[in-house]
């Protein structure tokens, strides 16, 4: 191999692969391994920042061909076949021009090539090139004529790198998104997914078994999307495509003050309707749950009615008042059904009574009958909450507080698009306590159940009383966190 085989990007096949009476001749100069004139993939550029302090129009791309063209050296750090070869791979003759389906696989195959190479950036390609430059300089000193470098093909006649699917990959990636013009990279990534899934399911899968020397052990995958090729193309896509992370907005101290004072009214409104009541206290105790617990919306709708009951008189009645906040179900990254108290101040120092809630929410479902199971039930399956489900009361109040005080919620704010119990009233509460300073050991210890979660603390099986035990010896602790958010 001399010096100058190291320049430019260069199939694999390289004059050793033959396409009819074609023989495989694909060398481009890097800049000349331009995408396709169809390509019209996703690309997040500068333009895509979110919230950015300076004016868009100023913001210069400092890399206007990023993704757009390939770099020399490109095939030394990444496989390489171009899309001819790879298309007699996987359809086993050349492309006919004249076939919609095939030149829209051709554009898919040239954008996962440039995807694969972009997993690297220009200055990581451009400084191995330099360096195989020199290691051939000191061969050729060292008197060796045949280069030490193995052979880069040619590969096999069949799509071993994953190239198919890289093209449904691609294509995917343009269905429209939700909070963007196209989906996310983490939806698109599931296409992989299914497909190593269903190739690990099929006979010819899985490898051979190993064990390490240190006893752990593994299995071999024969999936073509763990090729290398494929992970570089995948790296190179994500990076293209990068990710629009929209938080959900988080709740203000003001915010909730107004959204209780209308509750408090709409409670007085609905007096002699049980279903309207019902839903009014449903909407506070999510609230409650959410800010004062500090609880995600995946836990907030594991608040369990019959737990709080069984306790309800001992806790209010005892020496440490409190609020015996009763989670049941299945936790993320758990096994078996768990059972968690996270005791709340039944007044805050702000004068909030969050006690009287919990009493109207539960004396609303002994009035149903409905004193087991969860707190915040479905309307239509009488099963937990969904998420969703959850949002429609918390942004009906939303909207009504948005109508009263525009001051506090302005027009501008799309309440159903910013808002979500999935984390708005924990991300509230987080702000509010840096706001108020609330010591980190009193934040830490109301955290204490994801703690003891990760740390695989809770076994599988402990009894409510088992639970309710534990937490009950560090009431004091543990309702410091509510009682001191405003």
């Amino acid at each position: 191999m001399k010096i100058e085989d190291l320049s430019g990007v260069r199939c694999g096949n390289f004059g050793v692969r033959r396409h009819g009476k074609a023989w495989c001749k694909n060398i481009w100069h890097g800049k000349c391994y331009v995408q396709d004139k169809l390509d019209d993939f996703p690309v997040l550029g500068q333009q895509d920042l979110d919230e950015s302090l300076i004016d868009e129009s100023f913001l210069e791309d400092e890399d206007p061909k990023r993704f757009q063209e390939g770099r020399d050296g490109d095939h030394l750090m990444c496989p390489f076949q171009c899309e001819e070869c790879h298309f007699i791979n996987i359809k086993g003759s050349l492309p006919r021009l004249d076939n919609p389906s095939d030149v829209l696989l051709m554009c898919c195959m040239r954008r996962a090539n440039l995807d694969s190479f972009w997993s690297r950036e220009r200055s990581t390609v451009y400084s191995n090139l330099l360096e195989g430059k020199r290691f051939l300089a000191t061969q050729k000193l060292l008197g060796i004529n045949s280069s030490s470098l193995p052979p880069r093909g040619p590969f096999p006649k069949k799509d071993v790198m994953g190239m198919g699917v890289a093209a449904s990959f691609l294509l995917r990636s343009k269905a429209k998104g939700q909070n963007a013009n196209t989906i996310q990279f983490q939806t698109v990534r599931k296409v992989r997914s299914f497909f190593s899934n269903y190739s690990h399911a099929c006979v010819g899968g899985m490898g051979a078994s190993f064990t390490s020397d240190d006893g752990s052990g593994g299995r071999v995958s024969n999936s073509p999307t763990n090729h290398l090729w494929f992970q570089r193309f995948t790296q190179g896509c994500h990076r293209r495509m990068g990710d629009i992370w929209l938080p959900d907005r988080a709740v203000s101290r003001h915010e909730l003050v107004a959204c209780f004072n209308i509750l408090e009214e709409w409670w007085t409104i609905f007096e002699k309707d049980l279903i309207g009541q019902d839903r009014v206290a449903s909407t506070a105790c999510i609230l409650i749950a959410g800010y004062h617990g500090g609880l995600r919306g995946e836990e907030i709708n594991r608040v369990h009615a019959g737990g709080m009951l069984f306790y309800w008189k001992e806790a209010t009645e005892g020496k440490d008042i409190h609020i015996p906040l009763m989670l049941s179900g299945r936790f993320k990254k758990e096994v078996g059904e768990k059972y968690f108290c996270q005791p709340l101040a039944p007044i805050t120092d702000s004068g909030r009574n969050l006690a009287i809630w919990f009493e109207r929410k539960l004396d609303s479902l002994m009035k149903q009958s409905l004193c087991s199971g969860p707190m915040f039930k479905s309307m239509s399956a009488g099963k937990k909450m969904s998420i969703s489900e959850m949002d429609e009361l918390f942004h009906g109040i939303l909207l009504e507080v948005q109508r009263r005080y525009p001051k506090i919620l302005p027009d501008s704010v799309k309440i159903t698009e910013e808002f979500s119990t999935f984390r708005s009233l924990r991300r509230g509460a987080t702000s509010e306590a840096q706001n108020v300073k609330i010591p980190r050991d009193v934040i830490e210890a109301n955290n204490r159940w994801r703690k003891i979660s990760r740390a695989k603390g809770l076994v599988p099986g402990f009894s409510m009383m088992e639970r309710y035990s534990d937490a009950k010896i560090l009431v004091p602790t543990l309702t410091r966190f509510s009682q001191s958010l405003p």
